[in-house]
């Protein structure tokens, strides 16, 4: 009997060893996932900066101004439904 007790003993300190193992890993993988958003944010500002100086006719390299180029298209195309939604409530 006292094997028996030391073996379900052993397991459930396996089993309390394994849930500690998934709680640290679980609060790890949020601490990435916050850096990760950081970074996102921190590019984001990048973007708006580089976009913003392309709007002042700065000169950027060729494929960052391709790529503002899709964001004004894209920015006339959201006014231009806007447009639309105005014209639909009056």
């Amino acid at each position: 009997m006292s094997n028996f007790m030391d073996k379900v003993g052993s397991m459930a300190k396996k089993a309390a060893d394994k849930t500690g193992d998934v709680v640290e890993i679980g609060k790890l993988n949020a601490k990435i996932l916050s850096q990760q958003q950081s970074i996102s944010s921190i590019k984001e500002k990048i973007g708006d900066k580089l976009f913003e100086r392309y709007q002042q006719g700065e000169v950027v390299p060729e494929e960052l101004g391709e790529l503002c180029r899709q964001i004004g298209e894209i920015q006339l195309n959201i006014k231009s439904m806007q447009e639309e939604i105005k014209e639909i409530k009056q």
